[in-house]
């Protein structure tokens, strides 16, 4: 950014996670907010006028000469086209994960930003939390070593209904709970083992919500050195879980909830083994659970890309290498 300009900010999509995004944006003291898009006239106007700005219906309108960005918050089937379109018309994109429905479509996304020179990032918001972002950093201080196992359980029980929602329905939204909470799992899971995953197992099951989708996913990862991580997500559970346990050479850090929404809080603990006592030693911190400020951080990193000229941003690649993993499970169910 250079002197006191803000970067402009064309938000498409109103609906429930569009409203969050426009109240992130709109408090960010790096950007803009320019217009609010969304195809249903009422959800666009409602946001828009919650913050002084203009509301539109034509998503084009949102590539007008102005807007520097664009941030989308639709559904997955739509995400690719209105992300390409955007990044054609030289904007900086931040698309809400998956990013596209497809690893032929994200590769395409990608191929798109380094020719137009664009800031490509898809939202992986998982990162960002309090818990997740303090246990990255004591894991990249070296305290317990190089991470050997990984065990993500994550899900939800659903709601009435839940089997009608685009989220269950192949064409809107790709997948099932694979390309939901899914998503989260395996790039936290990549993430943290940092190293490539070379062999995939996966099987799948829809038999809570007999939908064309699946409900409940297991996963197992082996990365090219050998280490491994065990994942599992559904939206059959009896109540919101989300548990997180890694294994280290030196020690081992387990966390427990995320955000308000899974588990009794957030909190993660670290366990370090001292071998003259041959004792596990453990001390636990209680985080942060406001999701939105999650938000609010990935949102500052989209900023940080763009001030800093990063095109295709990392995690666009990241995306699609979760795409690929979540393809292959999905060929072995044959989905």
């Amino acid at each position: 950014m250079t002197g006191n300009k803000k970067y402009r900010i064309a938000l498409i999509g109103a609906g429930r996670m569009g409203a969050r995004w426009a109240s992130v944006i709109a408090t960010s003291k790096s950007v803009a907010l320019a217009l609010v898009v969304d195809k249903d006239v009422s959800l666009a106007e409602k946001v828009a006028k919650m913050y002084g700005v203009t509301s539109e219906a034509d998503h084009q309108l949102a590539l007008r000469d102005d807007v520097d960005a664009v941030v989308i918050v639709v559904p997955h089937k739509f995400l690719y086209p209105l992300a390409k379109e955007a990044l054609l018309a030289g904007k900086h994109v931040f698309v809400e994960k998956p990013g596209s429905k497809t690893e032929e479509e994200m590769r395409e996304l990608v191929r798109i930003a380094k020719e137009k020179q664009c800031t490509l990032m898809v939202g992986f918001n998982y990162r960002f939390f309090d818990s997740i972002r303090q246990v990255k950093e004591i894991v990249q201080s070296g305290e317990i070593g190089e991470i050997h196992a990984i065990r993500i359980v994550h899900g939800h029980p659903g709601r009435v209904g839940y089997e009608k929602e685009w989220r269950m329905q192949k064409d809107l939204a790709g997948g099932g709970v694979l390309m939901d909470q899914g998503l989260h799992v395996i790039d936290l899971a990549r993430w943290f083992l940092e190293d490539e995953v070379v062999q995939v197992s996966g099987v799948t099951s829809n038999e809570v919500w007999k939908a064309e989708v699946e409900d409940t996913a297991s996963l197992v990862l082996k990365t090219r050195k050998g280490n491994v991580a065990s994942l599992q997500v559904s939206i059959s559970e009896w109540k919101p879980v989300f548990s997180f346990q890694m294994s280290g050479e030196k020690g081992s850090i387990s966390i427990e909830g995320l955000g308000r929404k899974y588990g009794n809080g957030e909190s993660f603990s670290v366990g370090n083994y001292d071998r003259k006592t041959e004792k596990l030693l453990e001390r636990q911190i209680v985080c942060d659970p406001d999701a939105d400020k999650a938000l609010a951080r990935e949102f500052e990193a989209f900023v940080e890309a763009l001030s800093a000229g990063a095109c295709e941003n990392h995690s666009a690649k990241d995306a699609l290498e979760v795409l690929k993993i979540i393809n292959a499970v999905y060929q072995q169910a044959q989905l």
